[in-house]
């Protein structure tokens, strides 16, 4: 019991809650509001572009006028999952399912109130005390009402603070719910985001390929192309990106029918995102100390604040089972009314009647035995929330770094992906304007190097954009890893 309870306090100490306080249930975090709300500005900056990195990727580009088209961004989408998705409404249901429990167990002091009536019939053999048999008829009517009660003093006092706390957990549970689900889309939202850009880089690279397709076809027909395998090799390279395109437009339906089963939205709706453009989200400065995420962590996630209540909660049960012998139980009725009989089928005499009876009684279950057996389940249980507690510490200390090394990985390759798009560009500047213009190395057309610079070109940019687009998953992880809500963070349409 020792070790449970130096958990037990080690874990409360550690998140902030103290051991002995009443656990209430955290406000609901209110994603419905179309307000700007301003993160913590301790933790997050206002969403910008990063400074090293001023260039964006081209924009998506979103169909005008397409049926069940609509456009969305991700302050919308992270309010749509507020509102609709059924696993975060489960998760509130449950808050009011336990919210109903605490009511319940407050309720055990009133009485219970009852009213009706008894009718009494008998024919036959009958006994007096004194043991003499006789054969009688007679029957007797009861009307009226009562108050009864019967409480176990243990129960009224150790089960209301167990719902509290207990409601306290199904709240800060549904918290850890709804922040998961809304990473969820915002994972979902920029999958739709990055397949709509690979789209735009498709269109130009395929641009560019037709150019030099087309140069090859005029070379071959002037005599001044370098080898007849160059047309072919163009046309393998055209009909590749054109197969590329059917897929990317493939992916973007997946992506947007995922988005749609997330926010819940009827089947047929497809959805374009409304971003202007895919650039780098900053919500953490680069040198956050990890000790200091870790520490904000600990403190602010749902999932700890839900541990620490359910270990309150098995403290006072076990403490209720370990006293319960000491704890009396109660009983009382009280019953007044109209009461008359008779002889056969007479009922005569009516006058008023009250009876009251009251007991208060200890009990010593098994001789005692089922109530040592009671104290080491609750013990046991206690022991179990304990080290439940600890290990989701370890975990989200463990997200929080891993996160952190994530975003601190992507964020370093950013600057690299950016330089080998501007030198993919330039090398078929000089490329395109050598070849296309008839000067090979023996003055003829030379298809070989346009169309590397161009698929060297397509790698850049598809690199550069999956590296934006892991970078903002990549921060909003951390975001949620650090227990701050990420409908806070969203930046408002039309900014990066």
């Amino acid at each position: 019991m020792g070790t449970t309870r130096r958990l037990v306090i080690g874990f409360l100490a550690a998140v902030g809650v103290p051991a002995a306080a009443p656990g209430q249930p955290p406000a609901a975090t209110d994603f419905a509001s179309d307000r700007a709300v301003q993160p913590p500005a301790a933790v997050i900056r206002a969403a910008t572009l990063v400074a090293p990195i001023p260039d964006k990727l081209p924009a998506p580009k979103v169909p005008v006028a397409a049926e069940n088209t609509f456009p969305i961004d991700l302050p919308a989408a992270l309010r749509l999952a507020n509102a609709a998705n059924p696993t975060v409404a489960i998760a509130q249901v449950r808050v009011r399912e336990a919210l109903a429990r605490v009511d319940q167990a407050e309720a055990q002091w009133l009485p219970t109130l009852s009213a009706g009536g008894i009718y009494q019939r008998h024919d036959g053999l009958d006994q007096n005390r004194k043991a003499e048999l006789f054969r009688i008829s007679r029957q007797g009517l009861f009307v009226g009402g009562g108050a009864s009660l019967r409480l176990d003093l243990g129960d009224a006092l150790y089960q209301p603070l167990v719902a509290r706390r207990l409601a306290a957990a199904e709240a800060a549970t549904a918290q850890a719910i709804t922040n998961n689900t809304l990473l969820e889309i915002v994972s979902a939202y920029f999958a739709l985001v990055q397949a709509h850009a690979l789209l735009v880089i498709n269109a130009d690279i395929l641009e560019r390929d037709e150019q030099i397709l087309k140069a090859a076809r005029s070379g071959e027909k002037q005599g001044l192309i370098r080898t007849a395998a160059d047309v072919h090799r163009a046309e393998t390279e055209v009909n590749i990106r054109r197969v590329e395109r059917q897929e990317l437009a493939a992916r973007i339906d997946v992506a947007s029918a995922r988005l749609v089963e997330l926010l819940v939205l009827d089947p047929v709706v497809r959805l374009v995102p409304a971003d202007p453009a895919v650039a780098p989200i900053d919500l953490f400065p680069v040198d956050t100390p990890l000790a200091q995420l870790i520490e904000q962590a600990v403190v602010n996630r749902p999932e700890l604040a839900a541990a620490a209540a359910r270990i309150e909660a098995a403290d006072l049960r076990a403490r209720q089972a370990r006293y319960a012998p000491l704890i009396p139980k109660l009983q009382a009725e009280y019953l007044a009314g109209g009461f008359g009989g008779g002889r056969n089928g007479a009922i005569s005499n009516p006058e008023g009647r009250a009876d009251l009876s009251a007991q208060v009684f200890w009990e010593l279950r098994g001789l005692g035995f089922g109530n040592l057996a009671d104290t080491r389940l609750r013990e046991a249980e206690l022991d179990r929330a304990a080290l439940t507690a600890v290990a989701a510490r370890t975990r989200v200390t463990a997200e929080v770094v891993e996160a952190v090394r994530v975003a601190q990985g992507r964020r370093s390759s950013l600057e690299p992906a950016r330089k080998a798009v501007t030198e993919a560009e330039e090398m078929y500047r000089i490329l395109s304007a050598t070849s296309f213009g008839m000067i090979g190395g023996k003055g003829r057309f030379d298809a070989l190097e346009p169309l590397l610079a161009v698929q060297a070109l397509s790698q850049a940019r598809m690199q550069y954009l999956g590296s934006i687009v892991e970078y903002n998953r990549a921060q909003f992880r951390l975001l949620t890893a650090v227990g701050q809500p990420l409908a806070e963070a969203a930046p408002p349409a039309g900014r990066p």
